[in-house]
């Protein structure tokens, strides 16, 4: 059920023993009766220990485990086996193995699971009671008491105002679950206040992940629909709130999916292609077609005022035959991919016609390229074969090509510091146009994988070139973020201004009032520097730059690798791609000089209003990630003739300890610092600590 455990050498740990690693990763973010179990001693002791090591009890330890519960699985990934995580976390196997799966590919950003042995606690000696007493003062030293989480929406900002929307701006809800939202109230991740929020900058329309097995009856394994009735209860409640503010609920499916391949036996007739010990169920069968179409109608009409579905047919998830390269189905195998994308989409768009609500399908183009084999004709000929009222939606900047530090590339996706749309995007949609199909764009407007640790990058100039490149194309309808990036944020309320006929100058004027010009020299010089970023998708995954200084250096080569958006290593090779260690540092020194000019704007700007004031601090903590990149970057580098390169690397270390203290810094003053809704808190405190505690190690390492 979960991936195989491996083997791994992997670093001793930064505490004179590994169960004092356990506390320091969870003490205050799990309950204190989980840890102590594990660990198989009594509270009393855990409190004792914790506080040996210099750390206080944050009080939201339940909170943070009902909703932060996938920093808790990536902080103890290489750390506790199987049985203990379950423990720690009070998961079934069930929902762990849940979360791993459909928790937007989780097991993949993870990384492979380590063999780890069993910890438990043991009394100190009194060597490791004195090492302990020196970590201690470095916590203790460095402890923010005003360190806070989860404070997103606590009262309404004063935002530009509602004002008449034109077209559709949708986003992902900046605290929704990626997993199984509809099982909680919906006022639990989406207040009355963020939906008014949303309202005010410009948004209408909130999609959301959902598997139709949980919403729906499904056939081919019952089980996985108990309690649909109880989420689709949730799920209309949900839609006739956000009715009330002017913002539509989109489901975001990925349709219809495969099971394992031994559950699939009791349906040899529709058994389709079968891939890594999954089998899908052949579309082009007339049975699951009337499955996927009866699961959609019957959902849409129970939920009647849904805003509609958002589609994607070539993704990660295995769906349909042709969703991967390669098909071995016995019975669509010659089939053209594109039918079969094709075909998914209209039977999504029969049903929810067929259901009378007014319900649109926006059907996402993600992958319909030459990367997966398509020819620009196949492409063309999917979007023919599309009804004629799907919308047909580009992902703006995929495939776009480009020139950094000498080195040409091209993006897949997720791109502000390239600005779309693509030549091959530009193309659908204008194709769309001419047979009669209505189109829309997916941009990321607020953040993006190049650094998604603030609710938004204050680049909003390079935005707003891509808005009205897409104008100039007729497209005014926009999936304007990824599960980042949904946060209201000013780079929202500019992309409803600009859609709605304002110039960016207006735009900055309207929101910035007297410092608009201020504002707008600085986000200038940041737009100057972000397009110096060496963009490959493997610098968005790998690269330090969405953990930042929570990634921990080892000294000593290890077995483990750089995972997606989870933990960079020291395989340094992993993100610098196809630049080069050499280019890959020019490029973010070029994008650090102009970022750090535009930062120290902001100290001459005498008591700025709370948006100035926000906006310098997210460019700060942004800047503190870049800087770290760069850091770790270098370490990685260095540390392979580390004898010839010791007094280089203990100048690399004393600058991101400097740089971890600007971080923590940052965070304490702002609980969406670090917060992405698919990855939780990227790092707490704690967490920032320990890397201090790491460097402090590294450095006596060193210099003995």
């Amino acid at each position: 059920m979960f991936p195989q455990p491996k083997k791994m050498n992997l670093p001793e740990g930064n505490f004179p023993t590994k169960w004092q690693t356990v506390i320091f990763r969870n003490y205050g973010f799990v309950p204190t009766r989980n840890i102590a179990e594990i660990l198989k001693t009594d509270e009393s002791t855990v409190v004792l220990e914790a506080k040996r090591l210099g750390l206080s009890d944050t009080g939201i330890a339940e909170k943070f485990l009902q909703e932060a519960y996938i920093t808790v699985i990536r902080n103890n990934w290489l750390l506790l086996p199987y049985d203990q995580l379950l423990q720690l976390l009070d998961f079934t196997e069930k929902r762990l193995d849940f979360v791993l799966q459909e928790e937007d590919f989780l097991s993949v950003k993870l990384g492979g699971k380590a063999d780890c042995e069993r910890i438990t606690y043991f009394p100190l000696s009194e060597s490791q009671k004195q090492e302990t007493e020196q970590i201690a003062q470095t916590v203790k030293r460095r402890y923010q008491k005003e360190y806070s989480y989860f404070g997103f929406f606590k009262s309404e900002k004063d935002f530009s105002g509602t004002f008449d929307l034109a077209g559709k701006r949708i986003v992902h809800g900046y605290t929704v679950s990626c997993g199984d939202p509809f099982m909680s109230d919906s006022k639990e991740y989406l207040s009355d206040v963020q939906l008014r929020s949303y309202r005010q900058q410009g948004v209408n329309g909130i999609f959301i992940h959902a598997v139709l097995s949980a919403l729906s009856p499904y056939p081919f394994k019952p089980s996985l629909s108990e309690g649909y009735e109880i989420r689709r209860q949730n799920l209309k409640a949900l839609i006739k709130r956000a009715a009330e503010h002017g913002i539509k609920i989109y489901l975001y499916l990925n349709e219809p999916r495969a099971l394992r391949s031994e559950e699939t036996e009791a349906f040899p007739h529709l058994k389709g292609h079968t891939s890594n010990g999954y089998t899908s169920f052949c579309f082009m069968q007339k049975e699951t077609q009337e499955y996927l179409y009866g699961a959609v109608l019957d959902l849409v009409r129970d939920c009647g005022n849904l805003g509609g579905i958002i589609s994607i047919t070539m993704s990660e998830n295995f769906t349909h035959c042709h969703s991967k390269r390669g098909n071995n189905c016995p019975h669509c195998a010659a089939l053209p991919p594109e039918e079969s994308a094709a075909a998914v989409n209209n039977v999504l768009m029969k049903a929810l016609r067929d259901s009378g609500t007014g319900a649109e399908l926006l059907a996402m183009l993600w992958c319909w390229s030459e990367r997966v084999g398509w020819s620009k004709e196949q492409v063309k000929n999917g979007i023919r074969l599309l009804d004629k009222e799907i919308i047909v939606m580009a992902v703006s900047e995929s495939d776009l090509t480009f020139e950094k530090g000498g080195v040409k590339n091209r993006v897949v996706d997720y791109s502000i510091s390239n600005v779309g749309p693509s030549e091959a995007s530009a193309e659908w949609l204008l194709y769309a146009k001419s047979i009669g199909r209505k189109t829309a764009a997916k941009i990321q407007a607020s953040n993006s994988w190049e650094c998604s640790c603030v609710p938004y990058l204050p680049v909003f100039d390079l935005v707003a070139k891509h808005v009205e490149n897409l104008k100039s194309l007729g497209v005014n309808d926009y999936m304007a973020s990824w599960t980042l990036g949904g946060y209201p944020s000013p780079a929202l309320d500019m992309v409803a201004h600009l859609s709605a006929g304002d110039s960016l100058e207006e735009w900055y004027r309207t929101y910035y009032g007297k410092h608009a010009d201020e504002v707008r020299r600085a986000v200038e010089s940041f737009c100057k520097g972000f397009q110096e970023y060496p963009f490959d998708i493997s610098a968005l995954y790998y690269s330090p730059k969405n953990l930042g200084c929570a990634n921990l250096w080892t000294l000593e080569k290890t077995d483990q690798r750089s995972t997606m958006i989870s933990n960079s290593s020291d395989n340094y090779e992993a993100w610098i791609g196809p630049y080069g260690y050499e280019i890959y540092i020019s490029q973010m020194q070029k994008l650090l000089t102009e970022w750090e000019r535009s930062v120290s704007l902001f100290d001459s700007i005498d008591s700025p209003p709370e948006k100035v004031q926000e906006l310098a601090l997210y460019a700060k903590t942004a800047y503190a990630h870049f800087v770290s990149d760069v850091n770790h970057t270098k370490y990685a580098y260095l540390k392979r003739e580390k004898e010839k390169n010791r007094k280089e690397l203990l100048l690399v270390i004393d600058r991101e300890k400097e740089n971890t203290l600007r971080l923590l810094d940052c965070a304490k003053r702002d609980s969406k610092i670090g917060y992405e809704a698919s990855n939780h808190y990227f790092y707490t405190q704690n967490g920032l600590l320990e890397k201090l505690v790491n460097l402090e190690k590294l450095t006596k390492e060193l210099e003995g």
